[in-house]
């Protein structure tokens, strides 16, 4: 197992995965080496995104990536891991919840890395800032709730220890957990960014902007679309509002289609208990 297929391994059997991680199987090897990956694949995608602007700005972007997650994941290791332990007493060390997570955030990585070569084209033949915003926007969103699928079913599997009232309790920490994980995670990127700059600005190796991550989206919209200029006032705290509700739906429909499929009868353990 190295960098270069621990990724199509995982995602061609993650059950199996998530099994050896819950065994205790050369956990600390699994971790360090999908950190690894994880870290190349940003930086890639990283530097294609930074691109648009120029060299410099690519170079920046490409080591701002993997900062951004990796700073995101371990703000919010430590609360998933506490709460578990303290609520639940989850017989998992530390060790193997961060590779489960590591794994997710893998996922996310090698998914922003398959969109890598349609970004570059993108910065080939757009020169639409705002539009080139929200295409990031979208790809790392889309590719990162990806990854958080699989971080909550390596999560549900990996400590499945429980009766069903632990259980219950433990997919609501963890629910929680990834909306904290979202709300961390753009607030970082608004910290890091930028990581493509705006074509007439210097470049910047991090200067935020005087808003928020949901108000530069909203700003990207209006310039993209078109549309004249709002006041932000009443936006801002409305946007937030609504990622929080539209991150709870998406995560608990996924978690219910996720609990439906793990409950479903196996037809041959059914078959042998009748017999």
């Amino acid at each position: 197992m190295n960098i270069y297929n621990i990724m199509p391994n995982f995602l061609r059997d993650p059950d199996a995965f998530f099994r050896s991680i819950q065994e205790d199987k050369d956990v600390k090897q699994k971790a360090l080496t999908l950190g690894l990956a994880s870290a190349l694949y940003f930086m890639a995608y990283g530097f294609m995104v930074g691109l648009s602007k120029s060299p410099l700005q690519a170079l920046s972007s490409a080591a701002k990536m993997p900062i951004l997650f990796l700073a995101t994941m371990a703000f919010c290791l430590p609360a998933l891991y506490f709460f578990s332990l303290a609520l639940l007493g989850t017989p998992l060390r530390m060790l193997q919840v961060l590779t489960v997570v590591l794994a997710g955030m893998g996922v996310t990585s090698f998914l922003l890395l398959g969109l890598a070569p349609i970004t570059l084209f993108f910065v080939l033949t757009s020169t639409n800032y705002a539009f080139f915003q929200l295409l990031a926007v979208a790809f790392t969103g889309i590719s990162a709730w990806i990854g958080v699928y699989f971080i909550w079913r390596g999560m549900t599997l990996v400590d499945s220890a429980r009766d069903d009232s632990s259980r219950s309790l433990g997919q609501r920490i963890l629910l929680l957990w990834i909306v904290l994980y979202a709300f961390v995670g753009t607030q970082m990127t608004w910290r890091l960014s930028p990581f493509i700059g705006k074509p007439e600005d210097q470049f910047y190796l991090v200067k935020p902007s005087r808003d928020n991550f949901y108000v530069d989206v909203i700003h990207a919209i209006q310039d993209a679309l078109q549309i004249p200029a709002l006041d932000m006032d009443w936006i801002a705290p409305m946007a937030t509002v609504a990622f929080c509700f539209v991150t709870l739906i998406v995560m608990g429909y996924v978690a219910r289609m996720f609990i439906k499929t793990n409950t479903k009868p196996n037809p041959v353990t059914a078959k042998q208990t009748d017999q």
